[in-house]
């Protein structure tokens, strides 16, 4: 039996409404062959395996799915493009936090004596805090746009991700993020110090 074609404004309308049209909704996306092969193939490029594809996708389907129901998701893009570029986030952002938490762990041990004196480490940490508290004032939509800039997405992709309707506002956007972390720093000139050392 074939699977029903869903038109991207019924996906989301049928998501949205609940019920045995939301199962068959996300069953048609869930069912699109070429899609996975996309998903997969970009974790693959991207130091994963098939069954991080895997995990991508069924996490990328969970996040969709909330969007749509939460009214997150504005369709003005794709549905499919959206789940592609929510799970790209989701695998970048993985292996960001795999990065962090391994990369003490895999330095190369070494006879040279320990060049992070106390003094250097707690540098080092406060500048994180600091930053971190920086970002959380810049608020949630800011610290996205600035996350996803970061991971080296293109405007194209953050417009995608967080429902921008062009790549143009994402850009204005992140402009304005930008200059908004800047003037922050500026009023606060212990801090200027402390991330220029």
């Amino acid at each position: 039996m074939k699977k029903p074609d869903f038109t991207d404004e019924q996906l989301v309308d049928a998501i949205s409404a609940g019920g045995p049209g939301r199962e068959s909704a996300l069953k048609a996306i869930y069912e699109d062959g070429d899609l996975k092969r996309m998903v997969a193939a970009f974790v693959r490029n991207h130091q994963g395996n098939a069954t991080d594809g895997q995990d991508m996708f069924h996490e990328g389907m969970i996040v969709l799915d909330r969007n749509i129901r939460e009214g997150k998701f504005r369709g003005e893009a794709p549905v499919k493009g959206y789940l592609y570029s929510i799970c790209r986030f989701l695998w970048m952002n993985q292996l960001r936090k795999q990065a962090h938490t391994s990369s003490v762990a895999e330095m190369p041990l070494s006879n040279e004596p320990d060049t992070l004196t106390p003094e250097v480490t707690l540098v080092t940490e406060e500048r994180k805090t600091v930053l971190n508290r920086l970002l959380q004032e810049l608020g949630e939509r800011c610290q996205q746009i600035l996350e996803l800039w970061k991971l080296s997405y293109s405007m194209e992709e953050i417009a995608v991700s967080l429902g921008f309707s062009s790549s143009d506002m994402a850009r204005k956007a992140k402009y304005r993020c930008h200059v908004s972390l800047l003037e922050i720093i500026r009023k606060n000139p212990h801090v200027e110090q402390l991330l220029s050392n």
